[in-house]
């Protein structure tokens, strides 16, 4: 008999277990709480165009993506484009997106700027990180490319990401973050090519969920799954809302840890302890439909002392999207432990405060160029890798016999994105089934 496998969360990580756990031979049942699929990577309808919560772009050297979406014939709606990256220093907009940029960017001086891109290319050949994982990032930084660089580039996305921990934040993380956006590049003085699905990241999802089902999957949206139930070495029944009348050989968590830790609490006490140890942050992220561009960028790093964010992603700089034109579509995005100010400003005042941030980038926007807003939230969307953080990831599986995780912590030093979570699933699938 086939054994059945239960896979909880229907986010990328959920999707590939189901998919890479069919073609296995498995039979297998997914489960989703929300009503569709995705997680992160889920989208809404703006005037009839399909646009992802949360923004997403692919990087040249995210192989296990691209090798999938030619699986599934996707390949064809898969569009890379040369991309435009700013700064916003103390109220002025300097371009950022090649080594000449780098050398124009006076904020700092010339010897500044040669060692930041000296650690660029030192971190694109780079490929063992060990070393680094008990190093801070902020010490790492400061030591490569020194103070001025430092404050001007990296420090905003550190403190304004990760508030009271940014200067425990492991070196390991921001190497491959900058390993990661290096990659893109094909020479040293080309822009980066970044790339996305025609559609979004809904054209993926979508397949996924169609061949899923079309393999022998069990779908089920809006079923909440609340703990395990076992026999002996069998994962027996879940406690579900509503009822799931099945048994279970094994049990995919592909759920963020703190959810994991809740639903494994009876089983494994201690082992459900631990994995809540590890901080995660909040993310608010807010989706403006303008009539006028902010700015040329796709990616906006910000420094001003009058703009409490690190960042914006115009993704229509990136991604034309023909059906909202000639509008624009901007993200703001915050990341946010649950006592921020920020967590509790209800929608109407959080539009006000994060167009307030717009217009202090682009003075010329006025209330009249908002054509929609959005405002998207998920309470465990990045976790915080302090020092000695290899130290603390959890294995697949886990001390409860037949019971596995899957996280994108399991990623580091990579952060969160689709291919490693694809790539981390099918791992899992090949080795502990």
């Amino acid at each position: 008999m086939t054994e059945r496998v239960a896979v909880i969360g229907g986010g990328i990580s959920g999707l590939s277990a189901a998919y890479f756990a069919l073609r296995k031979g498995y039979a297998v049942d997914l489960f989703e709480k929300d009503d569709q699929w995705g997680g992160l990577a889920s989208s809404f309808d703006l005037g009839g165009t399909p646009v992802e919560k949360y923004y997403h772009f692919i990087c040249g050297g995210d192989a296990r993506l691209i090798d999938l979406a030619r699986e599934l014939g996707l390949e064809s709606r898969l569009t890379f484009r040369p991309s435009r990256t700013s700064n916003f220093y103390n109220g002025k907009l300097y371009p950022f997106s090649t080594p000449a940029d780098l050398l124009g960017f006076r904020p700092i001086s010339v010897l500044s700027r040669l060692r930041f891109g000296a650690n660029i290319a030192a971190s694109k050949i780079r490929r063992t990180w060990r070393k680094l994982d008990d190093i801070p990032a902020r010490d790492w930084l400061l030591r490569r490319i020194g103070r001025d660089a430092y404050q001007a580039v990296w420090h905003p996305l550190l403190k304004i990401k990760f508030g009271p921990y940014f200067d425990r934040v492991s070196a390991a993380w921001i190497w491959h973050r900058i390993h990661r956006a290096a990659s893109s590049r094909r020479g040293l003085f080309a822009r980066e090519k970044i790339g996305y699905f025609q559609g979004g990241s809904r054209t993926l999802i979508s397949e996924m969920v169609k061949t899923i089902a079309a393999m022998g999957g069990r779908l089920h949206l809006e079923t909440e799954i609340r703990g395990v139930e076992k026999r002996g070495n069998q994962v027996c029944r879940l406690d579900a809302s509503p009822p799931v009348p099945a048994d279970y050989r094994r049990l995919v968590l592909a759920l963020p840890l703190p959810v994991s830790s809740r639903i494994l609490a009876k089983l494994s006490p201690e082992y459900a302890a631990e994995l809540s140890r590890i901080p995660f942050l909040a993310i608010i992220c807010g989706v403006f439909r303008l009539k006028k561009r902010v700015t040329e960028a796709f990616w906006l790093n910000i420094n001003d002392p009058a703009i409490p964010s690190s960042g914006f992603i115009e993704y229509s700089n990136l991604n034309p999207l023909p059906d909202i034109a000639p509008d624009h579509l901007l993200y703001i995005p915050f990341y946010v432990s649950a006592d921020d100010p920020y967590a509790t400003l209800d929608p109407s005042a959080l539009r006000d405060e994060l167009f307030g941030m717009a217009r202090a980038v682009n003075p010329s926007l006025s209330p009249a160029d908002i054509a929609d807003f959005r405002l998207f939230k998920s309470p465990f969307a990045q976790a915080v890798c302090l020092t000695g953080f290899s130290r603390r990831i959890p294995p697949s599986a886990t001390p409860v016999a037949n019971v596995y995780l899957l996280d994108s912590t399991q990623l580091y030093p990579a952060d969160r994105n689709l291919s490693g979570l694809i790539a981390n699933a099918e791992k899992m699938i090949a080795a502990d089934f």
